[in-house]
C-alpha cells in the first residue's frame, strides 16, 4: 500500500497556495492538486502589520486549502510563511489564530531557507547545466535570487522587493508612464547592486523564472504562440525577444486593458506591471538572451523535501 499523499501550504504575501503531492518513480513529485487563493496578506505591508481583515482572507484561504487536501487523504501537512510574515510586527497574531483554529503550526522561514527551498523546486522542473544559471523567483513581498549550475548552489539571497512593495513605494499611472518605469528601474538598480556584482562576476546565461509574475508571463507566452501550457509542462522556454514584446504590450495598457489579457489572472492585474520592470532591470543588467519558466517553486521543493526525508527547514 502507498503511503498517504502530503501536502504542503505557501502562506505568501498576496496569494496562499496548495500542493498535495506523493512519491513519483526516480524521485520526482506526483501532484495531485496544486492550487492558489488570493489573500493579499500583505496588503499595506509598508506598515509592518497585519491588517485584521487580511488575517480573515488568509483564515478562510487556509480553511478552504485543508479541506481540499484532507478530501484528498492527507494526512500530514506542512506551512511555510513568507516575506509578510516574517517582518509583520504581530505576525504571532495570526500564527495564534491559525494554530487555534486549524491546530495548524506555521513555520515562517527567513530569505535565505525560502532561496533553498525554491531552488530544491526549481530543479525538479528545469534541466540545470554545468554553466551558472541564475533563478528568479518573484513574490508580493520579496524577490529571491539563486545563482546555480547543476552541481552546485552558487550564490543566494533574498531581497525585500516584491510586486506588492514596489507598488507601495513608486506607484504607477494607468497606464505607467516612462518617468515612472524609470523610477521604479533606479530604486532596483540601488538595491540590487549585490546582484548586479554577482552577475558580472558569474556571466549566468539563463534566467530562470519561478512563481508569481512569471507564471502568468508563461502563461501569456504559450497564447502568443497560438497555444495554451499543457497541464503537465514543468517548463517552458523563450527569448528576450519574446519577453520585451509582451512587456511593451503591457505596460502601454491602462487597468481596464490588463483586466481583459488573455491569460493574466486577475489577482496579478495590479501588480504584473512591476514584476516586468524587475525581469527587464536583470535581463539588461547581465546582457542575459534566453528565459525558462519553471512551474515549480518554494512548495514543491519543501514538498521534496518532506517526501524524502530531509529536513522541512534546511
Amino acid at each position: 500500500m502507498s503511503d498517504p499523499p502530503i501536502a504542503v501550504l505557501d502562506l505568501g504575501t498576496n496569494t496562499f497556495n496548495l500542493l498535495v503531492a506523493a512519491h513519483a518513480p526516480k524521485g520526482g513529485l506526483n501532484v495531485l492538486r496544486s492550487a492558489e487563493l488570493p489573500v493579499f496578506l500583505g496588503r499595506g505591508i509598508e506598515d509592518g502589520s497585519l491588517a485584521e481583515d487580511a488575517m480573515e482572507r488568509g483564515l478562510d484561504a487556509l480553511r478552504a486549502h485543508l479541506t481540499t487536501a484532507r478530501d484528498l487523504g492527507v494526512e500530514r501537512m506542512s506551512a511555510i510563511g513568507t516575506s509578510a510574515l516574517r517582518n509583520a510586527r504581530d505576525r504571532g497574531e495570526f500564527l495564534r489564530r491559525a494554530h487555534a483554529a486549524f491546530a495548524l503550526t506555521v513555520e515562517v522561514v527567513d530569505g535565505d531557507t525560502e532561496a533553498e527551498l525554491i531552488l530544491d523546486g526549481v530543479r525538479l522542473a528545469v534541466p540545470f547545466t554545468d554553466r551558472p544559471m541564475l533563478v528568479m523567483d518573484i513574490g508580493g513581498g520579496s524577490i529571491e535570487f539563486i545563482l546555480a549550475t547543476r552541481h552546485a548552489l552558487m550564490w543566494k539571497r533574498s531581497f525585500e522587493l516584491g510586486v506588492t512593495r514596489l507598488r507601495s513605494r513608486v506607484p504607477f499611472s494607468e497606464p505607467p508612464t516612462l518617468e515612472e518605469e524609470l523610477r521604479l528601474s533606479a530604486h532596483l538598480d540601488d538595491r540590487l547592486e549585490p546582484l548586479w556584482a554577482v552577475i558580472e562576476r558569474h556571466e549566468p546565461h539563463v534566467l530562470v523564472g519561478s512563481a508569481g509574475s512569471f507564471d502568468s508571463l508563461a502563461t501569456m507566452i504559450a497564447r502568443t504562440r497560438g497555444g495554451t501550457l499543457p497541464e503537465g509542462a514543468l517548463t517552458l522556454g523563450f527569448d528576450d525577444l519574446a519577453f520585451a514584446q509582451l512587456k511593451d504590450g503591457l505596460m502601454r495598457m491602462d487597468r481596464d486593458a490588463r483586466s481583459r489579457a488573455p491569460g493574466l489572472p486577475a489577482h496579478r492585474v495590479d501588480h504584473i506591471a512591476y514584476g516586468l520592470v524587475a525581469i527587464d532591470r536583470v535581463l539588461t543588467a547581465g546582457g542575459i538572451r534566453q528565459l525558462a519558466w519553471s512551474r515549480y517553486a518554494l512548495k514543491e521543493g519543501a514538498a521534496w523535501r518532506v517526501l524524502n526525508g530531509l529536513p522541512f527547514v534546511p
